[in-house]
């Protein structure tokens, strides 16, 4: 593992791991191997998502653990990276010790699908961050104009998302305020007037034509009013209805979540802008002249195309032969077929956004550890942690989980996405890398197969209900972490990650 930037002769950073051979192909069979269940398990959760209740919210950060506010301050570099939509730019950070100078912090970060220049510009934009920090006085009279100037340095490079959550905060609130006029409460009537807050203001900033300073001049408005709303009774009401238990294809009802959502994503921007703070009063040394690094995202897969059957029953029967095993299975995806079970499934091979991509955290991972090698002592303080700007994904823990490693990784929310996969192996790496990722392969399918057969039995199979009256039905309460996402996209299961945070005051 190298602890320099490769560059080339003008000085154009490269990834750590470069390399100009193609990855070792994967065959046929054991590409569709390994993606027929997840496409499955995607399928059967689909297929009953709408009783799916919302996820937990992230635990809150105790602020007198060092530890986790470090974890909070790498999660919170990694948010500040993730500057656009869809999930391309998600993005995962680990601190490490230099190699040659341990007393010095070494910055290493992967992005879930980004282009090497890309990646360029994101290293450069996080060691400006990172000297704009170390450059930041201590004293607490001097705080305001600190943030402000991280803020909007960290503004200026996630405008294309940022820009984004402007426009809709604007076109949610009217939709809330005319829920508000519908019913004409008391409580509607102090929400009404703050929302009424944000339609005034001018628009212009928002657009992503529009000027540089009129979009930073819009986004210090915007944080300024919801900052000054988080703290009022309107706020809390509109938090409130926010949390409530949503009502699928009720507006009145499903407006406010969307609402607050977006709130809480621009808010996010601040609270980052804090830890990052916090933690070089923490630790001063992890800004104090840092390498900054960053890994190659994986290649463009080739998409799984498959000749046999594609139907739930035909999958299954490839994923086991017990017969019980079988039997409950099949009468399970009989009682599902009234939602298109095997429609879904054939969808989830064909749509177009199936584009596997190893995700940040395990590309992380996969380059600094192999499987089962413990190493703590590579890290900052000795904490084996890889950050992530978004909660942490069900095959990435599984990952997680069965590397072995004991390196931790954020909460995961327990989305699903069926367009993962492991990093890929390179010739040069040898045939104990090419063994070591089919190893990996394997105990992440295995997992997933457990996945299956778990949501299975405690669903269809009376003989193995725990606490449910229902049998063979498709009504089915999915675990609260449970939901499925094709992309790593903005939505609503993500609002319960931003409840989690704390709120500093210095």
């Amino acid at each position: 593992m190298s602890q320099t930037m490769t560059t080339t002769s003008l000085s154009v950073p490269l990834p750590l791991d470069m390399t100009t051979e193609d990855p070792v192909p994967s065959t046929s069979r054991a590409t569709h191997k390994f993606y027929e269940p997840i496409i499955l398990y995607e399928a059967l959760i689909d297929a009953v998502k709408h009783t799916a209740k919302p996820p937990a919210p992230e635990p809150n950060i105790n602020i007198e653990d060092p530890k986790q506010v470090f974890c909070a301050f790498v999660n919170k570099l990694s948010h500040v990276c993730d500057k656009e939509r869809g999930g391309n730019t998600v993005t995962s950070f680990v601190v490490l010790k230099d190699q040659h100078n341990p007393a010095r912090a070494h910055f290493v970060f992967a992005a879930n699908r980004q282009t090497v220049s890309e990646l360029g510009v994101t290293a450069a934009y996080v060691k400006s961050l990172l000297q704009k920090i170390n450059m930041a006085p201590d004293e607490e009279v001097n705080q305001h104009n600190v943030r402000s100037s991280l803020l909007y340095h960290i503004l200026r490079f996630n405008r294309p998302r940022v820009s984004f959550y402007l426009r809709n905060l604007r076109s949610q609130a009217a939709t809330c305020l005319e829920s508000c006029q519908l019913t004409d409460t008391e409580e509607d009537d102090l929400i009404a007037e703050e929302l009424n807050k944000i339609l005034v203001c001018p628009s212009i900033g928002s657009n992503e034509n529009d000027l540089p300073v009129d979009y930073l001049r819009q986004s210090e408005t915007m944080i300024q009013l919801l900052v000054r709303m988080e703290k009022t009774p309107a706020g809390a009401a509109i938090k409130t209805r926010a949390m409530e238990e949503r009502m699928p294809g009720v507006t009145s009802m499903e407006c406010w979540p969307k609402l607050f959502h977006t709130m809480s994503r621009i808010l996010a921007y601040l609270q980052s802008v804090k830890f990052l703070l916090r933690a070089k009063r923490e630790w001063p040394s992890l800004f104090q002249d840092p390498a900054v690094d960053f890994l190659s995202s994986s290649r463009q897969m080739v998409k799984p195309a498959r000749q046999k059957s594609q139907r739930a029953d035909e999958i299954i029967g490839r994923m086991t032969r017990k017969a019980k095993n079988i039997e409950i299975f099949r009468r399970f995806v009989e009682a599902l077929q009234m939602f298109d079970l095997d429609a879904r499934i054939q969808h989830g091979f064909r749509k177009d956004s199936f584009k596997p991509v190893a995700h940040a955290e395990v590309i992380v991972l996969n380059w600094l550890l192999k499987p089962g090698e413990v190493a703590p002592d590579k890290f900052f303080n000795d904490w084996a942690y890889i950050g992530s700007g978004k909660p942490t994904c069900k095959l990435c823990v599984h990952y997680f989980r069965e590397h072995r490693s004991n390196v931790e990784h954020r909460r995961s929310h327990g989305n699903f996405y069926p367009s993962w996969r492991i990093p890929d192996v390179f010739p040069h790496q040898g045939q104990k890398a090419i063994e070591q990722k089919q190893l990996m392969v394997d105990r992440v399918l295995e997992q997933v197969r457990k996945d299956t057969f778990d949501l299975v039995r405690k669903k269809a199979s009376p003989s193995m209900k725990e606490a449910d009256s229902n049998t063979l039905t498709a009504r089915m309460t999915l675990n609260e972490y449970w939901s499925v996402r094709g992309s790593q996209d903005d939505d609503f299961d993500d609002i319960a990650s931003r409840l989690g945070g704390v709120s500093l005051n210095s």
